[in-house]
Order: structure tokens, then C-alpha cells, then sequence
């Protein structure tokens, strides 16, 4: 009867609690590393909205100061025809023409007297309809304006008006004086706004990110922002903007402010979190607001968060798999420990555990290995740079783990005592080319030279040969892999003066200690725990067995940046003394001398 309160109960106990924990401990992990991102995204988004408003701002005040820089020539050069007398007709009308045509921002110009009558227009292609019909300003307040107004050097921008058919217009009007200084009308220019839109969708930015442009006044000239938007920007503005006097020398050029709303913590939904940035532009007395939405601010970090999620998931879902398989294995250990008559029981399921746990570990990691190849190589269709990374992750995963089991099956066959021998006549020299060639093409591209030194004209040998390959595969294996390029591996056999044969394989790679030596040689014991080298910490203890099973022996010899020696010793029990040209053809015989 099993003792549940000193044995298989307070096991499984502890096993739950630990995966708990351990499960925990990766949770707060990734919720601590969600903050820290969350507010790393939150401050990007604001720096890059920030950016998004300088360039944004630069682009507009250049581009009124591109048209205001037009209507000053023509308002001094219709100042001049006067002075001098020229015909306003022909001089003003190829003014015009070129001026608009040559001013990417302008759709139109016209001029009027001082009682706002036209008598100038020339408008682009695609704007014939602009002014059809209208023979006078005089009740327009960009005509009143300039009209009542005693600063000559007033700019005055408005919005689309009524009379503007079709297009969403942006006017700007500059005064024209006579020689006297009295009003002699007003110079007009029409901007279409979908210069400044289209400019503002050439950046990167997110699907949702808008844009307004407002007079001092409170005044829309380009107004993408909902009602909502509209009011907290306009809330900022009304706070914050300075009323500089822009007569000052210390006057300051722009001015820029930014707010952030609805940031009080992550959340794996898009949320209300919205930064409103606006920029004053004194000498043109406009506002540029800006308002970006947290479903393009935290793009990146919503799917980051998913994969959080599911390496918890998956993570939960090893946790239990692992936790079944040691539960399993604590119950079967617990029945060895109960009698001597249930340990023979008890190696049986273990041995029938680890056939299962081969079957049931090895062909779903087969299928996920396999699946990973064809989606590398786009069988189920093309796949980004990114995805084929986390791909080539689930490829490199499930290989080294599938390495993993296959060493500790191979080890815990030995442990257990169901590692047998299937030995024969074989030919260390013919095992040795073998082995080496599985090597020479990874060797060659590292530049790795390769020196082989096995006399054809040695006995062979009565072992089992796919235990011997193993054994050499893993020690080139190693030599080759802990060795930098440019360097050299040696493979050497000899008979010793015991009779024995000795094959020694020596590489000048990174070496190590003498007192790490015994570490190397213990179960999962690895010196060199780069993640370059790989491994699982077997291969040594694994091949020590294996020569153990034969009545052979394993001996390593090594020195820190020098190189590693590992010489296996086949006994002379296993060997036939006999000349190889006169060997009878049978492989299953061992030789007379054979212990």
C-alpha cells in the first residue's frame, strides 16, 4: 500500500506548486514588460506627433509665405504701372498669368478697384468656374477688411466662401495702394487646400491621424477633427496660447504644445488615448493642430502584447505536458521504492514510458520541424521577413529539442540496463571515412582542415558498429564545433603496448580546463554554455557508456585555448589478431581471444 502522506502525494504537490510559480514568475515578467513598453510607445507616439507637427507647421507657413511673396509683387507692381503710367490691361494680365502658373499653390488671382469691381482674373485649368458671374467684392470681408483696415501690411486669410463652386478654397488678399497711400483695392490669390491634405498624407502616418488648420480667431481654413477633437484642441488653444505682440523682437516664432489623453494605462484594446499637439505660427496668426489616435500609436505594442499572451499560453500548456510526464514518472518511481518485487514491474512501465514518450514526443516535433520547412519556403504561400523569423525560431526550437529527447532516450536506455550490443567484424578504418565524411562540408566551410590518420592494415574489430559510429560522430562532432576556423582536427589510431586499439581525436579549438573536465563528462554538464554551441550536456557521458558497454574505456585530455584530446580505447579482447586478406567471411563470430 502506497504511504500517499511520505511519498506520491506531497510529490505531485510540490510539482503543481512549482509550475504555478514558475508560471507566475513568467506572467510578471511579461506584465512588467508590457508597462515598460506601453509607456516607451506612449512616449514615441508623442515625440513622432510632435515631429509630424514641426514639418507639418514648416510646410504651411511656407506655403502662404510662398503666395503672399506673389501678391506683394503684384501689388507693387500694379503700384508702379501707376507711378509710371504702363497699360493696366496688357502688363497686369502676363503678370498674372505667369505668376499662377509658375506658384504650385496658387488655383487663381484677380484684382479690383478701391470699390471692389474686378477687373483682373486668370484662374488655372480646372478652375474656370471660380468667380463666374461675380462682378464685385465690396460686400466680401477680405475686400472690407483691407478697405478699413490703416495697416498696409495686413495678410488677411479666409476659408471657402459661398460664391466658390466645387473646390475648397483657401483666399488670401494684400491691400493695393494709390500714389497717394489711400485704398485702390485688393490683390487676391485662391489656394486649393488639397495642396497642404496632400502633403499631410505623404508622411507616415497612422491610418487615423488628422490634422486642422485654424485662425487666431477661431476660424477653420482645413478642418479634419470630429466635434469631440475639435473641443479639446480648441480647450488648449485657448489656455495656452501665448498673445505675443507681434511687433516684439522677442516675439517667438512658433509655438508648440502637446496633450495627452486617455493614457492612464495599457489596455489590448485601441482605447481613448488620443495625443492633441497644435503649433502657433504668429506672423501668419494661424494654429496647426494635430490629433493622433492610440490604435496607430500602439500598433506595435498591441501585437507584441499577443504574443505575450500566447508564449504564456504555450508556455502553461509545456508546464502541464512537463508536469503530467513528471507526475507519471514520480508515480512509477514511487512503486519502484514500495518492494523489490515491484521494481521489476516498475522497469517495465518505465521502459514501455519512454517508448511511449518517443512516439507520442517525436512525431508531433517531426510535424512541427517539417510544417516550419514548407512555410520557410512559401508552400503555403509568401510570408514577410518578420514571420519567417519567428518561423526559422520554430524550426531551430523543435530541432534542438528533438535532439534533446533523442540523447536522453538513448541515455536512459543505457541507465536502465536495456542497452544491448549487436556486435560484429568491422573495420575501424572503413568506419572512420564514413564518419568523416558526414563532417567535410561543414568543416570546409569553416575552414576547418581535417587529418586523417588510420592505417588501412589494422585488425578489425568484433563491436557493435552503429554504437562505434555514434561515438565517433559525437566527438568529431564536438571537435569541429568548439574549433574557430582556420584551425584543425585530427583523427589518429594506434595500438597501444597493452594490445589495444586507440583512436585519439584532437582539435585545436577553445579547450578547457583540467578541473572542468569532470563536469564535461557528467550527465547535462557543459562547460561552454554559449548559445552558439548548443548541445544538451549527453553526448560525452553518452559515448563514455557506450565504450563502457564494449569493455572499453573514454579518456579526455585538454588545455584552455589550446585544444581537446578524446581517445577511446577498444579492447584487445574485441580484437582479431589474424591477417585481414586471410579472414573467413564470417562477421558474427567473436575473435578466439574474446573474453
Amino acid at each position: 500500500m502506497i504511504n500517499r502522506k511520505n511519498g506520491r502525494l506531497p510529490i505531485v504537490r510540490v510539482l503543481v506548486v512549482f509550475s504555478v510559480l514558475v508560471l507566475l514568475l513568467n506572467g510578471a515578467i511579461v506584465a512588467h514588460r508590457a508597462f515598460d513598453s506601453y509607456k516607451k510607445s506612449l512616449e514615441a507616439g508623442t515625440a513622432e506627433s510632435e515631429r509630424l507637427l514641426r514639418i507639418l507647421a514648416d510646410h504651411v507657413e511656407l506655403t502662404f509665405l510662398a503666395v503672399d511673396v506673389t501678391l506683394r509683387r503684384a501689388s507693387e507692381r500694379q503700384y508702379f504701372n501707376a507711378l509710371f503710367g504702363h497699360n493696366l490691361q496688357d502688363d497686369i494680365q502676363n503678370n498674372f498669368t505667369v505668376w499662377v502658373n509658375e506658384t504650385p499653390q496658387i488655383a487663381a488671382m484677380l484684382m479690383t478697384d478701391e470699390h471692389g469691381a474686378i477687373k483682373m482674373i486668370y484662374r488655372k485649368q480646372g478652375y474656370k468656374t471660380w468667380m463666374e458671374g461675380k462682378e464685385s467684392l465690396e460686400n466680401e470681408g477680405y475686400f472690407t477688411t483691407q478697405r478699413d483696415s490703416d495697416d498696409p501690411d495686413l495678410l488677411y486669410l479666409a476659408p471657402r466662401q459661398s460664391w466658390i463652386q466645387d473646390k475648397d478654397l483657401i483666399v488670401m488678399s494684400r491691400r493695393i495702394s494709390k500714389l497717394d497711400g489711400s485704398f485702390g483695392g485688393i490683390v487676391l490669390a485662391a489656394i486649393h487646400n488639397s495642396y497642404l491634405i496632400d502633403f499631410f498624407q505623404s508622411l507616415e502616418t497612422g491610418k487615423r491621424t488628422k490634422f486642422a488648420v485654424i485662425r487666431d480667431d477661431n476660424r477653420s481654413l482645413i478642418n479634419q477633427l470630429d466635434e469631440a477633437d475639435a473641443e479639446v484642441l480648441q480647450s488648449m488653444i485657448n489656455v495656452q496660447q501665448p498673445k505675443a505682440d507681434l511687433e516684439s523682437e522677442e516675439a517667438p516664432k512658433h509655438v508648440y504644445s502637446t496633450k495627452v489623453v486617455g493614457a492612464e494605462g495599457p489596455s489590448l484594446t485601441e482605447g481613448a488615448v488620443r495625443v492633441y499637439t497644435y503649433g502657433y505660427i504668429p506672423n501668419l496668426r494661424l494654429v496647426i493642430g494635430l490629433v493622433s489616435y492610440g490604435e496607430d500609436i500602439f500598433t506595435g505594442w498591441h501585437t507584441d502584447r499577443m504574443h505575450d499572451i500566447a508564449f504564456l499560453g504555450m508556455f502553461g500548456l509545456f508546464a502541464i505536458v512537463i508536469s503530467f510526464f513528471a507526475i507519471t514518472m514520480a508515480n512509477q518511481m514511487q512503486r519502484v521504492q514500495d518492494s523489490e518485487q515491484k521494481a521489476v514491474m516498475a522497469s517495465q512501465a518505465k521502459t514501455e514510458f519512454l517508448a511511449n514518450m518517443s512516439h507520442e514526443l517525436r512525431t508531433p516535433l517531426n510535424a512541427i520541424i517539417g510544417f516550419s520547412e514548407m512555410l520557410d519556403a512559401g508552400y503555403f504561400g509568401k510570408v514577410n521577413p518578420k514571420q519567417q523569423e519567428r518561423i526559422m525560431d520554430i524550426h531551430n526550437c523543435g530541432s534542438h529539442l528533438l535532439e534533446l529527447i533523442n540523447d536522453i532516450l538513448e541515455f536512459s536506455k543505457g541507465e536502465a540496463g536495456m542497452m544491448d550490443l549487436r556486435p560484429e567484424k568491422v573495420f575501424l578504418s572503413k568506419i572512420v571515412q564514413t564518419t568523416l565524411r558526414m563532417f567535410s562540408e561543414r568543416a570546409a566551410a569553416e575552414g576547418i582542415q581535417i587529418i586523417e590518420s588510420v592505417p588501412e592494415d589494422l585488425p578489425p574489430v568484433f563491436v557493435d558498429e552503429r554504437k562505434i559510429k555514434q561515438v565517433l560522430i559525437n566527438l568529431i562532432s564536438n571537435a569541429v564545433k568548439f574549433t574557430p576556423k582556420q584551425g584543425k582536427v585530427s583523427i589518429r589510431a594506434s595500438i597501444d603496448d597493452e594490445k589495444n586499439i586507440r583512436i585519439a581525436v584532437e582539435d585545436t579549438g577553445i579547450g578547457m580546463d583540467e578541473e572542468d573536465i569532470p563536469r564535461a563528462m557528467s550527465v547535462f554538464g557543459q562547460v561552454h554554455k554559449d548559445p552558439k554551441y548548443g548541445g544538451t550536456g549527453l553526448g560525452l557521458p553518452l559515448c563514455k557508456m557506450l565504450m563502457d558497454l564494449h569493455g572499453g574505456k573514454m579518456e579526455i585530455t585538454s588545455k584552455k585555448n589550446v585544444g581537446t584530446t578524446v581517445a577511446i580505447t577498444i579492447p584487445a579482447t574485441r580484437i582479431f589478431w589474424q591477417n585481414p586478406k586471410t579472414l573467413a567471411r564470417d562477421t558474427t563470430t567473436p575473435p578466439a581471444n574474446a573474453a
